[in-house]
């Protein structure tokens, strides 16, 4: 009996246990008419991982080309920039020889004083100078890829010119000499231009320049001791520039016999430093000895050069790499001998003028 009252215990526990988890379960579950929440819109822009990452184990992705090989020489001949019409890739050079007639006017003039107190002005005009050979010699490397090249080039000019005028006190010798030395370190453009038949290149760079002349009068001594007592009178100037340079070369192909009309125009400018020396020998002074008096000056002031050459340019057919020009060519050289120290008083300067002959070869 009391067995079985326990068992009916239990059975009626167990019963009201499993009814109170229905009945959480069904509390805690929505209902089945209820209609869900929407997502808010601005969730969609978010990133969402992929439902199923990739396998470890999937094949790898094909690969993609090859990176570039920064290695590799960056300067090479392209064919679209580097036509073989335009010049050859390397080293070249270029050979001219100037005949021109340089004409110089020296009226450089300051008092000089002599030891005994006594002064006279000296100044002496120049006489014609001669015809004389220009040399000028330049060497170069053409980059490819269009990047154009670099070129050294030296010009020297030298002449003087003698003459016997009637002076102050009888026959009088007369002398004047001039000597140019110019050296351009410039970077040179590639020939290219837009217009058929037409090339066109251009440089520029530094350019350093020394120019000398002076003129020299002389009377013999018995002469001059019976008129004015000077039997000597120099003059001498001596410039030095540094600075830019700047230079185009236009060339029109004619079409037969492989010529070309050439044109080139070249301009420089920079500082320059001058130094003039003046002289004049008595022959008498106060002591009644002969005396001699001098004076150098020196100042800075610039040295302004143009140069202007037309003619034709010649490319043989078998030899491309071969160029050849003949044509005049005009040089002016402003201020040569300014002195800025004293503008009022005359100076001196000098051009030349000529043909020009020159040879280009790339090699």
């Amino acid at each position: 009996m009391a067995g079985t009252a326990r068992l009916m215990l239990i059975l009626m526990l167990g019963g009201t246990l499993a009814a109170s988890c229905s009945q959480a379960q069904t509390a805690g579950a929505p209902a089945a008419d209820t209609v869900a929440t929407p997502e808010p819109e601005f969730l969609n822009t978010f990133p969402r991982p992929p439902d199923q990452p990739a396998s470890l184990l999937a094949p790898a992705p094909p690969l993609g080309p090859p990176p570039a090989n920064l290695e590799e020489p960056y300067f090479q001949q392209d064919p679209l920039v580097d036509p073989p019409e335009l010049g050859q890739m390397g080293w070249f050079t270029d050979v001219d020889a100037g005949f021109l007639k340089p004409h110089l006017l020296n009226h450089v003039s300051l008092p000089v004083t002599f030891p005994d107190g006594s002064s006279t002005q000296v100044g002496v005009n120049a006489v014609p100078l001669n015809w004389t050979v220009s040399p000028r010699v330049e060497i170069g490397y053409r980059l490819p890829t269009g990047f154009g090249g670099f070129a050294l080039s030296y010009r020297n000019m030298t002449s003087q010119g003698s003459q016997t005028l009637i002076g102050a006190d009888g026959p009088a010798t007369l002398t004047s000499v001039l000597n140019v030395n110019v050296v351009d370190l410039d970077w040179v453009s590639v020939e290219y231009t837009r217009w058929n038949k037409w090339e066109m290149r251009w440089r520029f760079g530094l350019r350093y320049l020394n120019a000398y002349f002076g003129s020299q009068a002389n009377e013999p001594f018995a002469e001059a001791a019976a008129g004015t007592t000077i039997n000597q009178k120099a003059t001498s100037n001596s410039t030095w520039a540094l600075g830019p340079h700047f230079g185009i070369d236009v060339r029109r192909r004619l079409d037969f016999w492989g010529l070309a009309a050439t044109g080139f125009l070249d301009v420089s400018d920079g500082w320059s430093r001058l130094r003039q020396d003046f002289f004049a020998s008595s022959t008498t002074s106060a002591l009644g000895t002969p005396q001699t008096g001098s004076l150098s000056v020196s100042t800075s002031s610039s040295a302004p050069v143009l140069t202007a050459r037309l003619g034709l340019t010649w490319e043989p057919a078998a030899y491309p790499t071969i160029h050849l020009f003949a044509g005049g060519q005009l040089d002016y050289w402003w201020d040569i001998g300014r002195n800025g120290a004293f503008l009022s008083t005359p100076y001196g300067y000098f051009f030349d003028s000529g043909f020009v002959l020159r040879g280009e070869w790339n090699f």
